[in-house]
């Protein structure tokens, strides 16, 4: 499903980001990344949504080497993938509905499909009856969730994750994790990236380890 084959990263700061990293993630696996910060977590799922391209080395998706997707297919290629940012850029002017909408909108889904697939997302993430509230009157676990429904309103057959729960108290942290593993259960391949320890440990899923490169 997932395949690092000597990945490197560098910035052009010259910052190195990932050095050498190999990596096989199975096609309906969930698995938690953490590290020192500055150990590359960010970087490493930004490479797996062509939000970055890796300096040398091939990542394997689906079968298909993302080094030869050419520019103009990476819209295409990201419709298979559910991202979700600690910072989960909500359109504050726009109710939840929209901000779950747009990515379907963009889609050119027609808009009864449109409704249908943004209700079940609410429903998967327990706010159908938010749907017309203004984000900015919802809480941060809340907030939350409305990113989690809107990354997997397509149907992602992966999701990734950076520091879902960070600005969260460790009961809903766990909530959304919770959460995580739902859509893992419905067959989506899950890759978490988290410096919270005890929780992903109390997950019982693969852990990959990333260590700092020290120049």
């Amino acid at each position: 499903m997932i395949q690092f084959q000597n990945v490197s990263k560098q910035y052009p700061t010259g910052q190195l980001a990932l050095y050498n990293i190999n990596l096989a993630l199975t096609t309906g696996e969930m698995a938690f990344l953490t590290g020192h910060s500055g150990a590359g977590k960010s970087t490493l799922l930004k490479l797996i949504a062509m939000l970055e391209r890796p300096n040398q080395g091939e990542i394997i998706v689906n079968g298909q080497s993302i080094n030869r997707i050419k520019q103009r297919q990476i819209p295409n290629f990201r419709r298979h993938i559910g991202m979700i940012f600690q910072n989960h850029h909500l359109l504050m002017d726009r109710s939840v509905f929209e901000n779950i909408a747009l990515p379907l909108r963009i889609s050119g889904l027609h808009h009864r499909d449109i409704r249908r697939r943004v209700q079940a997302s609410l429903d998967k993430v327990s706010l159908l009856n938010k749907q017309k509230a203004n984000p900015m009157m919802l809480s941060a676990g809340e907030q939350q969730r409305v990113g989690i429904a809107r990354a997997v309103v397509n149907k992602p057959t992966i999701i990734l994750a950076d520091e879902p729960t960070g600005n969260l108290d460790p009961e809903l942290a766990e909530d959304i994790m919770r959460t995580f593993q739902q859509f893992n259960e419905l067959g989506a391949t899950v890759l978490i990236a988290s410096h919270d320890h005890s929780l992903i440990e109390r997950m019982k899923k693969r852990i990959i380890v990333l260590q700092k490169i020290i120049h």
